[in-house]
C-alpha cells in the first residue's frame, strides 16, 4: 500500500513539474522581452525572442512587424526607469502560450518629457523547435 502511494506521489509531482516548466519558460521569455526593449534596447536579444511573423501592437494603436520592432526598440531615444513587469497569468497549450502582464515604470522622452507607464499587455508565444518566440503582443493603457 505504501509503495502505491509513493508511486502516485512521485507521478503526481513529476506531472506537476512537467506542467510548471513551460509556464516558467514563457514567463522568463516575457521578462527577457521587456528587458530587451525597455532596459537594454538589445536588437540581438529581440532577434532571438521574436518570431518572423510577429504582430506587435502598442497601446496607442500602432502595429509593427519584426523589423520595425527591432529597429524602433534599438534606436529608441527614450530612457525608462523603474520598469517592473508583473506576470498575471500564463496559459500553455502544447506549443502555444498566452501571457497577461502589467508593465509599470517611467518613460523620459528625448525632449525631457516624463510619462508614467502602466500598460496591460497580452502576449502570444509559440514554441519553435525548443525556443519560445513572440507571435503577437497588444498593449493597452492601464488604469
Amino acid at each position: 500500500m505504501k509503495s502505491r502511494l509513493l508511486i502516485l506521489f512521485v507521478f503526481t509531482g513529476a506531472l506537476s513539474f512537467a506542467q510548471y516548466k513551460p509556464i516558467k519558460q514563457v514567463s522568463d521569455k516575457a521578462l527577457e522581452l521587456h528587458k530587451a526593449i525597455f532596459i537594454d534596447k538589445d536588437s540581438l536579444a529581440l532577434e532571438s525572442l521574436l518570431s518572423y511573423e510577429v504582430n506587435y501592437g502598442h497601446s496607442g494603436g500602432k502595429v509593427e512587424n519584426r523589423k520595425e520592432v527591432i529597429d524602433n526598440a534599438s534606436h529608441n531615444k527614450s530612457t525608462y526607469t523603474d520598469i517592473k513587469t508583473e506576470i498575471n497569468q500564463v496559459i500553455v497549450n502544447d506549443n502555444t502560450a498566452v501571457v497577461r502582464c502589467l508593465l509599470t515604470g517611467t518613460e523620459t522622452k528625448e525632449d525631457g518629457k516624463v510619462i508614467p507607464l502602466k500598460l496591460s499587455i497580452l502576449q502570444t508565444w509559440t514554441k519553435v523547435k525548443k525556443n519560445w518566440k513572440l507571435m503577437g503582443r497588444q498593449a493597452v493603457k492601464g488604469n
